[in-house]
């Protein structure tokens, strides 16, 4: 018996929808699974993260209190203040990322509790720094490296397992995709031998469509090509700006910790009889600590620069006028600067530690910008609808018309002299990025010789 032409159609199609239908069960399970292990991948990878994230702030925060320690410099501990705001969120992310692995979340706890052990070790030697020995350093900073020492290795295992449970599921990945690909593919060959069989039985009555057919088909890859291209440019540019961003916090990091021991360094050397009694070696001492000093400055600042695309800061709430008076006195303004703060200050739920470096920023050039024998550095808001507009005015040296592009660019100061440190360019830029991020703005008003206000927006 003869099969017509519309009963090799049924046949040619109904094997076909077998053979989809076949493949599309398979390519389900396969990528289910395959979803599954790319969630594990990515955790382990969040992991892996979030115990450098651990380890990183606890390294700025020791840095900050040997910094301290030699040189008795109060601004060494903002980034052992900034790690207090950091540790325990890091260390509860990182904690509910090991809950579900035994082996993992017993090594997190260890790893934990000598964190607050290193930490409450802190505590208790105090921010005088000036009532210490060099003994009593060398004994404190001895201490505190065998901690950190153990700190470091137990890390060093988290992170070993966290990479080995990382690889054997990337093994899974890669061998779930490998099973996903051959499946495919024999789908696709067997799909293949069915559509041409039909192409061969169709094309003697539909011609036609079958040449509008490949025309599509070419159309369709061409297109599939050209974007898989464009997927794979902006893949590779994230790639290299998430490496540029690390690259920038990686070097400013390693150069930190050796150079606040030249400043330590260089601190004891100035302290040295031998040096005061010599007048030219005194002179080289001074100008090779401020020197290192104005290096550190640009540091801090490079690595405060860089944390703004790092960090993940979370909303909590804030109350200003608080902040302000620990500000005014972590500052230690000199006795001639007098910073007065409006009664009233809003209370609100934001991300404490970007709005407190706005206001540090701000403070600190208004303390250092004025050479008033009498300086006023006042603070205050006002209610903007959607925004809290503040602003802090003082009465110093104020901002000339030639140097109005410079206040907000990277890397370029002004004409004025600080009566402090010199700038490094860095501060204002930062400020800036920072309010924009929030999705305010940032202006000054300012009289030369009388003083500037600076005005930003913050939402609410």
């Amino acid at each position: 018996m003869q099969i017509t032409f519309r009963t090799r159609l049924y046949i040619g199609f109904s094997i076909a929808i077998i053979l989809c239908a076949a493949s599309g069960l398979t390519s389900y399970f396969i990528l289910n699974k395959t979803e599954n292990q790319r969630v594990w991948v990515r955790k382990a990878r969040r992991m892996l993260d979030s115990t450098n994230r651990v380890q990183g702030v606890i390294i700025d925060m020791e840095t900050g209190r040997r910094g301290f320690r030699a040189t008795n410099q109060a601004r060494f501990l903002e980034p052992y203040n900034a790690g207090l705001l950091q540790i325990k969120p890091t260390l509860a992310e990182l904690k509910n990322l090991c809950s579900d692995d035994t082996g993992l979340s017993g090594k997190e706890a260890i790893l934990e509790d000598h964190i607050f052990r290193l930490m409450t070790f802190w505590e208790h030697n105090g921010n005088n720094a000036s009532a210490y020995t060099r003994d009593y350093i060398t004994q404190l900073t001895d201490n505190e490296k065998r901690q950190m020492d153990d700190i470091r290795t137990i890390s060093k295992t988290l992170q070993a397992d966290e990479t080995k449970l990382l690889a054997k599921r990337r093994e899974e990945h890669d061998r779930l995709v490998h099973y996903g690909t051959l499946s495919s593919s024999l789908d696709s060959v067997l799909s293949e031998i069915i559509i041409i069989v039909l192409i061969v039985i169709i094309s003697r009555e539909f011609s036609a469509r079958r040449k509008v057919q490949l025309q599509l088909r070419d159309t369709i890859e061409e297109l599939q090509q050209q974007t898989h291209t464009l997927q794979v440019s902006e893949a590779e540019l994230g790639k290299i700006n998430k490496q540029l961003e690390k690259f920038v916090y990686t070097v400013a990091h390693d150069v930190k910790s050796p150079l606040s021991g030249i400043i330590g360094a260089l601190s004891l050397l100035q302290a040295d009889e031998t040096v005061i009694a010599n007048p030219e070696l005194t002179e080289i001492a001074n100008l090779s600590s401020s020197a290192a000093l104005h290096l550190s400055d640009m540091v801090n600042s490079l690595l405060e620069s860089s944390k703004i695309s790092l960090a993940e800061l979370h909303s909590e709430t804030v109350d200003t006028k608080e902040m302000l008076n620990q500000l005014a006195v972590l500052l230690f303004p000199p006795k001639n600067i007098k910073i007065i703060i409006a009664d009233k200050m809003p209370v609100f739920k934001t991300r404490n530690l970007k709005i407190q470096q706005v206001f540090q920023n701000l403070i600190s050039n208004a303390i250092k910008y004025n050479g008033k024998e009498q300086g006023i550095i006042e603070i205050g808001y006002t209610d903007a609808g959607d925004y809290y507009r503040f602003y802090v005015k003082d009465n110093g040296m104020g901002i000339s018309e030639t140097d109005k592009d410079a206040v907000f660019a990277l890397m370029k100061t002004t004409a004025n002299v600080s009566t402090a440190d010199s700038s490094t360019g860095f501060g204002l830029n930062i400020v800036k990025l920072i309010v924009e991020e929030q999705g305010g703005k940032i202006w000054y008003d300012s009289i030369p010789g009388q003083g500037t206000i600076f005005y930003f927006e913050w939402k609410k």
